[in-house]
């Protein structure tokens, strides 16, 4: 099963450090917290959105972002390296890692069954679903056991347990030249000043536009 798994998030992100590990990381936005799943990759079989820094100076481009993306606090600026910034480029940006945070999602198990060659009984819980690719997500099952399979639908078998939530992000961490290092949101990056959406090309390709 951890072959799937490394088979997808090569196939469909491109970072060889990416890893299906994830984790509840409670996040602050407009004063409320929000416990939210929080993995280091982009889901999906085309991610989104295709980021082209331009330059402003140089080889270099100053955009800003936050210390922290759990609390929002004071913006920073940085420089960071211009090229394409998304999980397939093949430029040397200024990148350490991606993240996403999405909705936490459990299921209640209705009835004995099978998934993905894991017993699951009646009165289970399984936890902390996020979208991987392809159809598939990963699970936590109640004995703690990790899991990929195909994501589950609200059906007799399984009841969807949905919690208070802030929508799903996509964030970038970047090192900046300055000496220090920023999370920016993808949507916020695409809206400052010499940062256009660039597109895919192909499968496992991105260019600008």
């Amino acid at each position: 099963m951890k072959l799937l798994v490394s088979f997808l998030l090569l196939s469909f992100t491109g970072l060889l450090h990416a890893s299906e590990d994830s984790y509840l990381l409670p996040i602050t936005r407009d004063g409320v917290t929000h416990t939210m799943i929080t993995y280091n990759f982009w889901s999906g079989e085309y991610p989104n959105p295709v980021i082209h820094v331009q330059p402003s100076k140089n080889n270099w481009s100053t955009v800003i972002g936050y210390s922290s993306l759990r609390n929002l606090g004071k913006k920073k600026v940085c420089s960071i390296k211009t090229g394409i910034y998304h999980p397939w480029t093949k430029d040397k940006i200024s990148l350490i890692n991606y993240y996403s945070i999405t909705p936490k999602i459990n299921y209640l198990v209705q009835q004995d069954t099978i998934l993905e060659d894991q017993k699951v009984k009646k009165g289970d819980t399984i936890k902390n679903e996020f979208y991987l690719s392809e159809g598939f997500c990963s699970y936590l099952l109640s004995d703690k056991t990790d899991i990929e399979a195909k994501c589950i639908d609200n059906s007799t078998q399984f009841k969807r347990i949905k919690f208070p939530a802030h929508p799903a992000e996509q964030w970038l961490y970047l090192s900046c030249k300055e000496g220090y290092k920023i999370f920016v949101q993808d949507t916020d990056l695409l809206s400052q000043a010499n940062v256009n959406e660039g597109g895919i090309s192909g499968y496992g390709e991105v260019a600008k536009k």
